[in-house]
């Protein structure tokens, strides 16, 4: 699934090539840009299919970090019949002020999901907030992992983590078969 995954990835444009600064600040020669995957069902069903088959046991609540990753996490919980939430990136300053929007009583399994990542900080902080709020994270999943050390630094958090696919399954679908920031 990986390999075909990736091929429609790469089919439709989902890696970008140029200067970018990611929002981890590091400086990257190559963008994925999974905002562009949500609007195509041809990519977007078989990645919430795989996303499905691969999560583990004690899941109540799936829930996305703002904003990339919010779509993902509605519709894998629309496929799983589970509630859904998102964590902001930062406090907000008006309304509520909640950094984790959704219903939840405290005490949910809760699966964290990405669509790409870095060093993990983003994903770490949100595991934080989540868990200050009474959420239990069970696991991290992520559509791309950019094999920079950030599930390497969830999982040595104690987490389960996990992607789909790597950068370097996107580079062999183009052909490419070594790439650098």
């Amino acid at each position: 699934m990986s390999i075909e995954l990736a091929r429609l990835l790469v089919k439709y444009g989902v890696v970008k090539f140029g200067d970018f600064t990611l929002s981890s600040g590091v400086k990257s020669k190559y963008y994925v840009d999974m905002r562009m995957a949500i609007s195509i069902p041809e990519v977007y069903k078989p990645i919430i299919e795989e996303l499905a088959l691969r999560i583990g046991g004690g899941i109540d609540l799936i829930a996305g970090i703002e904003s990339g990753s919010i779509p993902w996490a509605s519709m894998l919980a629309y496929r799983l019949s589970k509630g859904t939430l998102y964590v902001r990136k930062a406090d907000k300053s008006h309304g509520t002020r909640r950094r984790i929007e959704g219903y939840y009583k405290g005490g949910e399994g809760v699966l964290l999901i990405d669509d790409v990542v870095t060093t993990g900080g983003t994903i770490l902080d949100s595991i934080r907030v989540l868990e200050e709020n009474g959420l239990r994270v069970i696991e991290v999943a992520v559509i791309v992992d950019r094999l920079e050390g950030g599930l390497d630094a969830i999982r040595r958090s104690g987490y389960r983590a996990w992607s789909l696919l790597t950068v370097k399954d996107l580079f062999n679908a183009m052909g490419i078969s070594n790439a650098t920031q």
